[in-house]
């Protein structure tokens, strides 16, 4: 599933579109993980995008009499200018200049307007920008959840996913089991830092494209990925040397999920 990287990735490509007036859309198939409403695109005819903002996973399409939230899913694209249309293309958003295309093999992405898609965001603060760590002290303080789920938990900071939260875990070198309330205060300063500067560095990449990914920039070869795969310090890499202290890597499952991490360095 793309995480904070991947959909700041995609924003970013859009930005051609921000300016231009919505004319109207087309459901090849609408059938995502909540079908689209009939009405979708409705308020916005005939209006201007004022800006693609983000928050967490999720994107807002901002217009004056509505807003339109998109989440990616696990293989969704968004692809502006594209000469033929996919076979999987399930909704198609047309502008005065170009034509904005939802693709979504599995379906599991979605787009919502009006109430339902405002209601459908994430409450935690961005990953990429935090700004209360008061807060975000006492939240991860007082759980006694395993801090891997509190980076996981969307209510509390927004963005990351299995890649980045075993990535930054590994760089603050914190144990992926420890409980929010053992955690010192030098410990969470040190997950926040990390959380940070991976995040940044993952977007300079153009994040990770280790399935699906792929993102498409006007003027630039029609699908590109990101490279941020290539750094990776634990993520998807059992059994091989620590790059720092070569000890094995471990592959534990939380909650179903897979954890990567170091043994010797996150003790």
């Amino acid at each position: 599933m793309p995480e904070l990287p991947e959909v700041e990735t995609v924003r970013r490509s859009l930005k051609p579109l921000i300016g231009q007036t919505f004319e109207r859309i087309t459901l090849c198939d609408g059938k995502l993980r909540f079908p689209v409403a009939k009405d979708c695109g409705k308020a916005i005819a005939e209006t201007q995008l004022q800006s693609i903002d983000r928050q967490g996973k999720y994107l807002i399409f901002r217009f004056p009499q509505d807003n339109l939230v998109m989440h990616l899913g696990m293989t969704g694209r968004l692809l502006i200018r594209q000469k033929q249309e996919s076979p999987y293309a399930r909704v198609l958003f047309y502008f005065n200049r170009d034509r904005l295309d939802f693709i979504d093999t599995r379906r599991f992405g979605f787009i919502l307007h009006g109430a339902a898609a405002m209601k459908a965001l994430p409450t935690g603060q961005d990953a990429l920008g935090i700004t209360d760590t008061v807060v975000l002290f006492e939240r991860l303080k007082k759980s006694r959840a395993d801090i891997k789920a509190l980076l996981l938990n969307q209510n509390i900071l927004a963005g990351l996913g299995n890649i980045y939260a075993s990535e930054i875990l590994f760089a603050a070198g914190v144990h992926p089991q420890k409980r929010g309330i053992d955690l010192t205060t030098d410990a969470i300063r040190r997950i926040l830092r990390a959380t940070q500067k991976i995040l940044m560095r993952a977007i300079e990449a153009k994040g990770s494209s280790i399935a699906d990914f792929i993102y498409a920039v006007p003027g630039e070869k029609n699908f590109a990925t990101g490279a941020y795969q290539k750094e990776f310090l634990v993520y998807s890499r059992q059994g091989l040397p620590c790059k720092k202290c070569s000890a094995p890597i471990v592959l534990l499952k939380q909650g179903g999920r897979s954890t990567y991490f170091c043994p010797h360095c996150q003790q």
